[in-house]
């Protein structure tokens, strides 16, 4: 399972900014903030799970069950989580095809 971090990345990559300054700027959150995600000191809520998604064209849902698989406070919980996940990642459901890392899911308008 993918976590904050790894997120993190992914956004900056797909935003093509280099540092967490401008990944802030970009998602319209502080600075510090991104840094609390590094250092594990906190989790991504919905809101910003969203736009990580959107800025990165995936699934909303895998982003957002990811921020609570690592929010979640007992086994139990976290298994339900990443049960979620496993629905709705498109990295787990496609293991065995090439990923497109930026722009692989857009929302239905």
């Amino acid at each position: 399972m993918k976590g904050t971090v790894d997120y993190l990345d992914d956004a900056k990559r797909c935003l093509k900014v280099e540092s967490d300054y401008a990944l802030a700027k970009a998602l319209n959150i502080r600075a510090s903030t991104i840094s609390g995600y590094r250092a594990g000191r906190s989790h991504f809520d919905e809101t910003t799970a969203l736009k990580i998604a959107v800025a990165c064209g995936i699934e909303p849902m895998e982003v957002i069950a990811a921020a609570a698989y690592e929010r979640a406070k007992s086994p139990d919980v976290q298994s339900i989580w990443m049960g979620a996940w496993e629905k709705f990642s498109t990295g787990f459901r496609w293991l065995a095809l090439p990923a497109n890392a930026c722009g692989a899911w857009a929302p239905q308008v």
